[in-house]
């Protein structure tokens, strides 16, 4: 993986500090692009927002998994899951941690995603879940 310092998913993922320490290698790319995906779903108007009640166990699973098989690259995988649940980078930030992540090697890291998709979108609700019970209220991702 990519070393960067003061990413939003460090950000994201340092809401967890001590309890659920980040995946390094290509477990940690896989693990901040799902990060990423989750983060830039449009939750007001897309349809997942409509859908929230199947969205970690059913939609976001199956998104995943499929594009993994209908990938060769992290770019076309991009493209088709982030498509596919209306999700982009909603920040320069945000932009270029994907575009750093999206650079590392495809096949290790989508065999990760397609080995350990539920595994790691666990991880993904367990930061995302974290981050809005420690936010004021406030309506958005859930």
């Amino acid at each position: 993986m990519i070393t960067t310092t003061d990413t939003p998913t460090d950000r994201w993922l340092q809401n967890l500090a001590g309890t659920l320490p980040p995946l390094t290698g290509h477990s940690g790319t896989a693990e901040r692009l799902l990060l990423l995906l989750h983060y830039g779903i449009d939750w007001d108007t897309s349809w997942v927002a409509t859908h929230r009640a199947a969205y970690w166990d059913r939609h976001l699973p199956n998104k995943v998994l499929v594009a993994t098989y209908m990938s060769s690259s992290l770019r076309s995988w991009w493209t088709m899951v982030a498509g596919d649940l209306n999700a982009a980078p909603r920040n320069a930030a945000e932009r270029a941690e994907l575009a750093n992540l999206l650079e590392e090697p495809s096949q290790p890291v989508l065999r990760i995603l397609r080995e350990q998709t539920e595994a790691l979108i666990l991880r993904t609700r367990i930061v995302a879940e974290t981050i809005r019970a420690n936010r004021p209220t406030q309506r958005g991702a859930s």
